[in-house]
């Protein structure tokens, strides 16, 4: 299943306020006591006969500005799977796995590469203001020795873990359904500014 969906730590209370000036409609997931929020969107229009990856990222984004906190655009296609961090300073930085990533099989191309995602994941992490920086780097879809190797699906789940969000939206798009899965969702509309 396709993913479109954002995640914060924030709660939902602050985060319904933030989206009364929000331009895009959509559902929201609360995690309860234990705090993060999950959602939605409304898919934007396609412009041209395409929906372009900006108008995708913009609801996240005005809502990291609105919320002043950050938002994670959650994004998987089953050939690769994104997780953008909003800042709401401005500015995103994008994660992706790609299903068939193969790690470099020379010792030190490995370790190269290994160093420099290390080093993006705690550039990320210290601006979104996670805890564990090194818990982000960690987040990787590498093949075992069998050969398997976690889905987008399971590396989105790790995410919203990580954030401290639920995953209820993981697996879930609105760009290919109708509304969300599940009872537990909010409907929030679109207000404009």
């Amino acid at each position: 299943m396709p993913t479109y969906a954002a995640v914060t730590a924030a709660p939902a209370e602050p985060v319904l306020t933030a989206l009364r000036r929000s331009r895009v409609g959509g559902y929201l997931y609360s995690g309860g006591p234990a705090g993060g929020t999950s959602l939605l969107f409304d898919p934007p229009r396609a412009r041209f006969g395409r929906i372009s990856q900006q108008r995708l990222l913009n609801p996240a984004w005005d809502l990291a500005f609105e919320l002043k906190a950050a938002v994670w655009l959650l994004q998987d296609d089953g050939r690769c799977a994104f997780a953008t961090a909003c800042f709401a300073g401005g500015g995103c930085h994008e994660l992706g796995w790609a299903a068939d990533w193969t790690p470099p099989a020379d010792p030190a191309g490995l370790a190269a590469h290994r160093a420099d995602w290390d080093a993006y994941c705690a550039k990320i992490a210290g601006k979104a203001g996670l805890r564990d920086p090194a818990a982000l780097a960690e987040v990787r879809n590498d093949p075992a020795p069998d050969g398997t190797r976690p889905s987008g699906t399971d590396v989105l789940r790790r995410m919203c873990a990580l954030v401290g969000a639920p995953d209820a939206v993981v697996g879930q798009s609105l760009l290919a359904q109708a509304g969300p899965g599940g009872r537990e969702f909010v409907r929030f509309e679109a207000k404009g500014r």
